[in-house]
């Protein structure tokens, strides 16, 4: 085990995402800083388009400087976000707070993963990305699950509590990136040519492979961004308080790290057709979701019915981030790795600014319960085209691709 092997565990504690944070910011932006739920939509709409924005200048960046000064530098970015959360008086503020968290999480994301499965390589492990990742993933959502427990309580005594305290995790983070040896990646002759790094862009984009990958980020992680949303409003219209709030939330987070760590069972379990599952599972819930909390009054029953609910999609969430970047990261090379990783997150910043605009626009008018049927299915019946799409194109186990298939003819 090589020292960035031993780091990674420790760094994604603290900088796979925002700590404190997830669980009550929908309360801190709608009660503390009162921002409506459609304008929550719209925030995290603008992050959208600024991440697909940022996508290509950013690994133009990482090229030159390297992955451990982008993963330096996103950190950064990421401590500017927060300050301007906690300092920030009204909406335009926040929207100008996404520009600088977008660019945080663009450079993490493009130097992270390529960091853990270049130095994996070196040693030839890179068989294990996909169980370590996971791990290490699971962990900070096992973390944050523990943190989310007393959060709301911080939250109650003082509003700005949680988001410092995440400000302090976030400089813990930008610390531990600071003492990863930086992983040589093979670049192409001409790195600082713009045009010839957009010509590689489009030679990645020829394959079909990776096209149907992209389509289907497109629709699910902007539908997952609109679950988000929703499920904060659904669990307030419980009637909860901000302590009982916090603890559904950490049981959420929970599930998501179980997913996570139990991402290689499912995809065993699912017999190869694990995105398909998901994706048509999510949407499903989604509708269901809005279904019960229009028509059941508030009880025990719908209480229990809309966890249970929850508890599901998570698992799913957790599953999925593991297994999107598996295929990604197994029939790559170093040498486009960065690249589809850009286009990568540009589909996915694309997707979630539509439908979150999409849905920003409606749930003011006609209430989130509606707006969650109404996006479910229209998500569903995307799903199901993209996932008829993908069928002649995807289905190998990941590990069973190799660097040729990135360019190679469409399975017929």
């Amino acid at each position: 085990m090589n020292k960035n092997e031993k780091l990674f565990g420790l760094y994604r504690v603290f900088g796979y995402d925002y700590l404190f944070y997830t669980v009550i910011v929908f309360l801190y932006l709608t009660q503390t800083k009162c921002i409506s739920v459609g304008e929550v939509m719209y925030i995290y709409a603008f992050y959208a388009v600024f991440s697909a924005i940022m996508q290509i200048p950013c690994n133009y960046l990482m090229e030159i400087i390297g992955l451990k000064k982008s993963m330096v530098l996103g950190n950064v970015f990421l401590i500017i976000h927060c300050l301007i959360y906690i300092f920030s008086p009204k909406f335009e503020f926040f929207v100008v707070a996404e520009l600088f968290c977008a660019i945080g999480f663009c450079l993490k994301n493009i130097s992270e993963s390529p960091m853990l499965y270049s130095s994996l390589k070196r040693s030839g492990r890179q068989n294990y990305f996909g169980k370590i990742e996971g791990k290490t993933v699971s962990k900070f959502f096992y973390i944050e699950a523990i943190t989310s427990c007393f959060v709301g309580v911080l939250f109650s005594v003082n509003n700005y509590i949680p988001i410092i305290c995440t400000l302090i995790s976030l400089i813990i983070a930008l610390v531990i990136s600071t003492k990863f040896n930086d992983v040589e990646i093979q670049r192409e002759d001409e790195k600082q040519n713009l045009k010839h790094y957009f010509n590689g862009i489009k030679l990645v984009m020829k394959s079909k492979r990776v096209i149907s990958i992209f389509l289907y980020v497109f629709v699910v992680t902007g539908l997952i961004e609109v679950i988000k949303v929703i499920q904060k409003e659904s669990v307030v219209n419980l009637q909860v308080n901000s302590i009982q709030y916090s603890l559904i939330f950490a049981l959420l987070t929970f599930c998501m790290g179980i997913g996570s760590s139990m991402q290689y069972r499912i995809e065993k379990y699912t017999k190869r057709k694990t995105l398909t599952v998901i994706g048509i599972l999510i949407s499903t819930l989604l509708v269901v979701l809005g279904l019960f909390m229009n028509v059941f009054d508030v009880s025990k029953f719908l209480v229990y019915s809309v966890i249970i609910i929850l508890v599901i999609q998570n698992v799913l969430q957790g599953t999925y981030r593991i297994s999107i970047k598996k295929y990604l990261n197994n029939f790559t090379t170093s040498k486009i790795r960065g690249k589809i990783f850009s286009i990568f997150y540009i589909f996915e910043g694309v997707g979630k600014a539509i439908i979150l605009f999409l849905s920003g626009a409606i749930i003011d008018k006609i209430g989130s319960n509606y707006t969650a049927i109404i996006i479910g299915l229209i998500a569903f019946l995307l799903i199901i085209y993209v996932t008829e799409f993908m069928k002649k194109r995807l289905g190998r186990d990941p590990y069973e691709y190799d660097s040729d298939d990135i360019f190679g003819a469409d399975i017929k």
